[in-house]
């Protein structure tokens, strides 16, 4: 029997991958390894850095496939495994101050409409909202990562960033308070 593996869903790919198939796994790289490198790249601000850890994150995930309980989940545990990665890489360089990530690099909608009337460009908006960013601490900017540019629900990004859902509500809420007041300024 020939399976599609470009029509299967994550759930269905996990399984397979399971039973020794490269080739589901390969499938579930193909889908997901362009969000989690920009993800990591986002986080880290080092495209070289985020390529090596994108790399770890899915040698991780092949080799505790067997552990994910329910394969309906594989998204977001994913995610954490990238979340774990990057966290460790942090800690590993002493790097979990606020303003490390001067310069990440983002994708976002292509204008912008500030409150005074005035509209920003696709590049102007990217340079603003990468520079607002920077100024918020590492787990309040990812977490608007998350569930902004990610579309993640608060659960989720709970379960990824492991804490409380209310942390993380709190995170994303007062970082975009701060975001706000810092378009203001």
């Amino acid at each position: 029997m020939v399976v599609s593996f470009s029509d299967c869903t994550d759930a269905v790919l996990v399984r397979y991958a399971r039973t020794g198939s490269d080739e589901a796994f390969n499938a579930l790289v193909r889908r997901w390894e362009r969000k989690i490198y920009t993800h990591l790249a986002h986080l880290t601000a080092r495209p070289d850095e985020a390529l090596d850890l994108c790399q770890e994150v899915f040698i991780t995930a092949y080799t505790r496939l067997g552990q994910l309980r329910d394969p309906e989940r594989f998204r977001p545990w994913l995610f954490q495994i990238a979340h774990n990665t990057a966290y460790s890489h942090f800690r590993q360089r002493h790097e979990l101050g606020p303003d490390r990530n001067e310069g990440a690099q983002l994708s976002g909608p292509s204008t912008v409409r500030l409150g005074d009337g005035m509209l920003l460009e696709q590049p102007e908006t990217k340079l603003l909202v990468e520079k607002l960013l920077a100024a918020l601490a590492l787990e309040q900017r990812e977490a608007i990562l998350l569930k902004v540019y990610g579309g993640f629900k608060f659960e989720q990004i709970a379960e990824i960033q492991n804490c409380p859902l209310s942390t993380v509500k709190t995170r994303v809420y007062s970082g975009l308070e701060q975001l706000r007041r810092l378009l203001e300024k």
